[in-house]
């Protein structure tokens, strides 16, 4: 894993190496161990590098042709280069070194960018400066696992593998997008279509894009896509046994490295299955990490970790944390760059500061949930199947209704979207589970903005780009119109995005076996009454991993990586929470009607609402405001009392 960075000047003027260098060093934990620079006239890059296969100096990066013609910065992990280089070496091209990143560069020689992205299995971000054609080519991974935002006014291109580092070279001067912060507030994430800095845009997963020295701004171009449509007829064992074979393959291919590895062990059905199909294939024991936190002892699964661990031999290692949660705030939102409201980035951020002292690489458990219909949703989805005996008149109209008048009551949000998304897909209004909030929901948002921020929005609906992937997409039923939502939206904005800061922040590479193109699209052709059979998500899946850990590991209630931060909003945190978001600098953005926060925050506290993912996003874009629209406050600080 590495972090990269360039400019290229369209005015001619030579790119300023001091510049480009801060960019760069702004990541430096993305990659400790090298780094790298290419001034050439009107173009740079930058690279920082985390070193995990070919330790040595040709690996180093920018780098080069044989005859400097094409330059490639790069960070991620191609897991099929060998095979491909061995392809390569068949046509005549030589190789200096044992990189990946060397097969990157001949296989753009050889098959040319659309090519190269269709062959190419793995995470990845990159960028291609073709000296001959003057042209600069931008990719991203099929998924979004990497990040990469760019920048383009026309006279000049930034790119970055962070936010951060584009914010600092612009000088802080980007205005913030009033759609991008109500987007947030929507579903405590935004999007990969927009950023909270207008001007600034992320590279879709699946895509690559061209601009250059001649060209206008980057034009992505899609390069992969996945379908829902072509389901095929299998037995469930015949199933078992194809899930089974892809998933070692996947596993395989994550095991290259030159670097310790191991793996996050939660106990969980993902984690379990990765780590026994680690065992499987390893000639040593899988060194593996499970934290508990003191101040998590609800969401403690270290009992469920250990039965794993004994069944696979696996080299265990437990880490109790107790951390100050209050303090280390400002620096995950400054490592975020934009803001990101998923409370789960915390124990995720010390899950990777712990296993960062023993290994270099963690495979996770990532993608096993988006694949394989994991989550609440898929169920409702299933259920809305089963329940079209309903006459049409109550599916298509008094639910509905009711579930709109329960957003607006509900108790908590979850509640307001499982009801919501079953009553939107039993009436056949699939798209509109799109359009369910699990943060603000459009009468919260209503009472909480402010009449600036509502006129500055000018009619932007959240909830647009969810809805047309719904109406796009190409499944039978339901239940593959929410799979296609989440891995479009939810899995690169919330979930790989919060796996990639956390890890690379403390120098760690996360490689996702559940993410592997040949198995989800090998999950991508499983009916759905197969995955969510009799309602039981994940029902293919649990039978796969059955087979290799204890069944009571695998048959037990699902539970969330998440902390209590309800709870701590009512407890020790609450005069500083109510005391920071009402404080006069936060009123004086003109963003919220603050009588109405004030009673949103009482309600909270007096038990009556459960707030807690309303509040946690406010607090964020309040820390958020003043590392990088005040500047009054520095990463290393702790968030302030008042």
């Amino acid at each position: 894993m590495c972090g990269i960075c360039g400019i290229v000047s369209r005015t001619g003027g030579p790119v300023d190496p001091a510049r480009l260098v801060r960019m760069r060093d702004c990541m430096i934990s993305r990659g400790p161990d090298d780094e790298g620079l290419l001034v050439r006239g009107p173009v740079g890059l930058g690279h920082r590098r985390l070193s995990i296969v070919d330790l040595s100096a040709a690996g180093h990066q920018p780098m080069a042709n044989e005859d400097e013609s094409v330059w490639i910065v790069y960070n991620g992990e191609i897991y099929n280069f060998p095979e491909l280089r061995q392809e390569l070496e068949s046509a005549g091209h030589r190789f200096v070194s044992r990189t990946d990143t060397e097969v990157l560069i001949h296989g753009y020689e050889e098959w040319g960018i659309d090519g190269l992205c269709r062959r190419i299995a793995g995470m990845f971000a990159f960028a291609i400066w073709d000296v001959n054609q003057r042209r600069l080519w931008l990719a991203r991974d099929r998924l979004g696992k990497k990040p990469l935002f760019y920048y383009d006014d026309g006279r000049e291109l930034l790119f970055s593998s962070t936010l951060r580092s584009l914010w600092l070279a612009l000088g802080g001067r980007l205005e913030i997008d009033p759609c991008a912060v109500d987007e947030f507030l929507f579903k405590y994430v935004i999007d990969q279509d927009r950023c909270v800095f207008s001007g600034v845009r992320k590279l879709a997963p699946g895509c690559f894009a061209e601009t250059g020295l001649d060209s206008g701004v980057p034009r992505p171009q899609r390069y992969w896509s996945i379908s829902y449509a072509r389901k095929r007829d299998l037995s469930e064992s015949e199933w078992v046994e194809a899930v089974d074979a892809a998933l070692e393959r996947a596993v395989r291919r994550r095991l290259i490295a030159d670097v310790p590895i191991g793996a996050f062990l939660s106990g969980g059905v993902d984690s379990s299955g990765v780590v026994a199909m680690m065992a499987r294939v390893m000639d040593q024991p899988v060194r593996t990490f499970t934290v508990g936190f003191e101040f998590i002892k609800s969401y403690d699964e270290r009992q469920y970790a250990r039965k794993v661990a004994e069944r696979t031999g696996s080299d265990h290692r437990e880490l109790i944390l107790d951390p100050d949660v209050w303090s280390m705030l400002p620096r995950l939102v400054w490592e975020y760059g934009e803001p990101f409201g998923d409370s789960s980035a915390i124990p995720s951020w010390f899950v990777a500061q712990a296993a960062r002292r023993h290994v270099t690489v963690a495979l996770t458990g990532d993608g096993g949930d988006e694949g394989f219909a994991g989550y609440d949703v898929y169920r409702a989805a299933y259920r809305a199947i089963k329940y079209r005996w309903v006459p049409a008149p109550i599916r298509c109209h008094a639910l509905p209704l009711a579930a709109g008048l329960l957003s607006a009551v509900a108790p908590t949000a979850l509640i307001s979207q499982r009801v919501g998304a079953f009553a939107h897909y039993l009436a056949g209004r699939v798209d509109r589970v799109a359009a369910i909030s699990t943060c603000w929901s459009m009468p919260f948002r209503k009472r909480l903005y402010s009449p600036s921020l509502m006129r500055s929005l000018d009619g932007f609906d959240p909830a647009a780009s969810r809805m047309q992937t719904v109406a796009g997409a190409d499944g039978p039923t339901p239940v593959d119109k929410a799979l296609a939502l989440i891995l479009h939206h939810e899995l690169p904005s919330d979930y790989l995005t919060k796996v990639d800061v956390a890890t690379m922040a403390h120098s760690l590479e996360a490689r996702c076996p559940f993410l592997d193109t040949e198995l989800l699209e090998l999950a991508s052709t499983i009916p759905a009454e197969v995955l969510v059979r009799n309602g039981e998500a994940k029902a293919l899946l649990k039978k796969v991993v059955a087979r290799l850990v204890p069944p009571d590991v695998v048959y037990r209630r699902k539970w969330g990586f998440g902390i209590p931060v309800g709870h701590w909003f009512r407890d020790h945190w609450r005069e500083r929470v109510r005391n920071l978001l009402l404080s006069q600098r936060a009123g004086e953005r003109g963003l919220f009607n603050m009588h109405y926060l004030e009673r949103v925050l009482d309600q909270h506290a007096a038990g009556k609402v459960n707030h807690n993912y309303r509040i946690w996003s406010l607090l964020v874009l309040e820390i958020w405001h003043r590392l990088f629209v005040d500047r009054t406050l520095r990463p290393e600080e702790p968030a302030p009392i008042l």
